[in-house]
C-alpha cells in the first residue's frame, strides 16, 4: 500500500495534529466548489435550522448562515480538533462532537442537513441515514455529496481502508429509491455526486 495515500486517508478520516492542519488547508481549496454545489442543492431558506454533518473546520458555515438568514446553523463532526477550529472561526454558530450514528438532537430538529465529503466514513450507512431521517423535519431536505470512486482511486484511497468509494449506482443504492442523484463537475477534473432526499 502507498504510505502517502495511507497517511492521507487517516488524516481525512480523523484529522489531528500538524498533518490534520495541512490536510484541512488542502481540502478547503479542493472542497470549495463541491460544497457550494451541495449547498445550492440543499435549497436553504431564510429562517431554516441547518446542520452541517461532518463540518470539519467549518468551511461551509458562513455560506449556510447567509442562506439561512435568521435561522440557526449547527456544525457536527467526530473529530474534536476540527470542531475546535470551527468554533474559533465561527463563535456565533453551534457545534458538537459526536458519532454520526448517534446524533445528539431531538426528533425533527432541522429543516436542512448538509453532508459533504463525509459519507465515505459512515461505518453503518443505514444507521446514519436513519438518524438523519429522524432529525429532519417533514418537508425538510438532506443533501449528500461524494467524489466519485474513479477520482479517489487515482490518488490511492481505494487501498487505505479509510474510505468507502462510490460509483453512481452504489451511491444511489445507499441513499435509497427516494433520493435524487446527479453528477456534477467538482473542479480539478473531478466528477462528484450529489444526492438529495426530501422528507
Amino acid at each position: 500500500m502507498n504510505a502517502v495515500a495511507s497517511a492521507l486517508g487517516r488524516q481525512l478520516a480523523r484529522p489531528q495534529g500538524l498533518g490534520g492542519r495541512v490536510v484541512a488547508q488542502a481540502m478547503r481549496l479542493a472542497n470549495r466548489r463541491p460544497t457550494a454545489l451541495a449547498i445550492a442543492a440543499l435549497d436553504v431558506r431564510a429562517g431554516d435550522a441547518v446542520l452541517d454533518l461532518g463540518c470539519g473546520p467549518g468551511d461551509a458555515i458562513a455560506a449556510l448562515q447567509a442562506a439561512a438568514a435568521g435561522g440557526a446553523v449547527h456544525g457536527l463532526d467526530h473529530a474534536e480538533e476540527m470542531i475546535a477550529r470551527a468554533q474559533q472561526h465561527h463563535p456565533e454558530a453551534r457545534f458538537s462532537v459526536a458519532d454520526f450514528n448517534a446524533l445528539p438532537f431531538p426528533n425533527a430538529r432541522f429543516d436542512r442537513i448538509l453532508a459533504t465529503n463525509v459519507a465515505y466514513f459512515w461505518q453503518d450507512d443505514q444507521a446514519v441515514l436513519a438518524e438523519l431521517a429522524r432529525i429532519v423535519r417533514p418537508g425538510g431536505r438532506i443533501a449528500v455529496y461524494v467524489t466519485e470512486a474513479a477520482a479517489l482511486r487515482r490518488i490511492g484511497l481505494h487501498e487505505t481502508g479509510t474510505h468507502r468509494l462510490f460509483t453512481p449506482e452504489q451511491f444511489s443504492e445507499m441513499l435509497g429509491a427516494t433520493a435524487t442523484i446527479r453528477a456534477v463537475d467538482a473542479g480539478f477534473g473531478v466528477r462528484g455526486l450529489i444526492g438529495t432526499i426530501d422528507r
